[in-house]
């Protein structure tokens, strides 16, 4: 049986997205934080862009995005030695540009931000285990 593939004509509303997702116990001192999974309070991502490391940071009240002093895209392997953290994961998925990631409004949590980063649209995500799992699962 003869299957159609994709044109690039087919393809213009897609994007193609390739981050790493970090990981850490964080460092928060609110209330909620206690029912949080312990080694998952938060996580943020960086990714290669042809030329540099770039670290995309969610925070509660804001969000950095820095140039990371990490090397060449070949010394990914020693990356995991400057980041103190649970998990890293990779993740590598094609982004709908024309879909609403959520059409109502969110808390502004890293978790959000990040999935947002991603083009994940599970509305019952929220804590950063859940990513971690949905992730995990996602990638094998």
């Amino acid at each position: 049986m003869w299957l159609k593939h994709d044109t690039l004509i087919d393809t213009w509303d897609i994007s193609c997205t390739d981050w790493f997702v970090v990981f850490e116990h964080g460092d928060m001192k609110y209330w909620w934080t206690k029912y949080l999974q312990g080694g998952f309070r938060h996580c943020w991502a960086f990714r290669w862009d042809g030329y540099n490391w770039i670290a995309y940071r969610p925070n509660l009240g804001y969000t950095d995005i820095e140039i990371l002093p990490w090397g060449k895209l070949e010394d990914i392997e020693f990356i995991h030695k400057d980041i103190i953290c649970s998990a890293i994961i990779r993740h590598k998925a094609w982004r709908k540009t024309s879909r609403l990631r959520a059409p109502f409004p969110t808390a502004f949590t890293c978790v959000e931000q990040v999935k947002a980063l991603l083009g994940i649209r599970k509305w019952y995500m929220f804590t950063a285990y859940q990513l971690f799992n949905y992730l995990r699962k996602k990638n094998g």
